[in-house]
């Protein structure tokens, strides 16, 4: 799976979650779950990783089931006398939702787990056309993170150091992201950087007979595994 073209991936993995969505069995969305977790594991996801990212998944899955169990059937009344109400409870419903909940995250957190951002964006733009402002601004984006990061912990050292206690980070951090983004912005136009033209790159991502057979085989499997549940 880390061999795959990141842009084939997901259009796969998209795939088979608009097939999904029309799904409403849970031993079949639980069947998309487990293989999931098992690919994660075929592909060295640390299982730790996997336990703290299904955390708050698991979580929204339980109320989501007790939802569907308790406010999805018919009230009735238990005697006329003191007029208590009991809901009868639909357990399908609460588990059909659940598990929807948990085969969407599973995907989600597989595609996650399994693919460099990087070369996610770079092979939308090579191999689907994504227009190369969108593509790079992105990119730019994304780099910002460790940056911010890094001045986040600088500032909150310099505080401590001066002992200020009322600690401003939003003005200091606006300005650093200002000039950073002047920088790049500088640096790209000096490059000869535009929307048009050809341009070398520098990491060339192509589509091998294997992404298609995945894209293929995987669709088809999960589309006749919904018919026959």
């Amino acid at each position: 799976m880390l061999k795959l073209n990141p842009a084939y991936k997901g259009l796969t993995l998209f795939l088979i979650s608009l097939i999904l969505s029309f799904e409403y069995n849970y031993y079949f969305n639980f069947g998309i779950f487990l293989v999931m977790i098992l690919l994660m594991l075929i592909n060295k996801v640390s299982i730790k990783k996997i336990v703290l990212a299904f955390l708050p998944v698991i979580f929204l899955a339980v109320g989501v089931f007790f939802t569907g169990f308790l406010h999805s059937g018919e009230s009735t009344d238990v005697t006329s006398l003191t007029k208590i109400v009991v809901v009868i409870g639909d357990a399908e419903t609460g588990m059909q939702l659940a598990m929807r909940i948990m085969a969407f995250a599973s995907i989600g957190l597989f595609f996650v787990f399994t693919t460099d951002p990087r070369l996610f964006i770079l092979s939308l733009n090579q191999q689907f056309k994504l227009p190369r402002n969108f593509a790079y601004g992105i990119l730019a984006a994304y780099s910002f993170i460790p940056i911010v990061k890094q001045e986040y912990q600088n500032m909150r050292f310099a505080y401590r150091a001066r002992g200020v206690e009322k600690n401003i980070f939003m003005l200091p951090m606006l300005v650093t992201a200002v000039r950073s983004s002047e920088s790049i912005a500088m640096a790209m136009e000096s490059k000869g950087f535009n929307s048009r033209g050809n341009r070398s790159e520098y990491i060339k991502l192509s589509v091998s007979i294997w992404d298609y057979i995945t894209l293929i085989v995987a669709t088809l499997i999960v589309l006749v595994g919904t018919i026959i549940f």
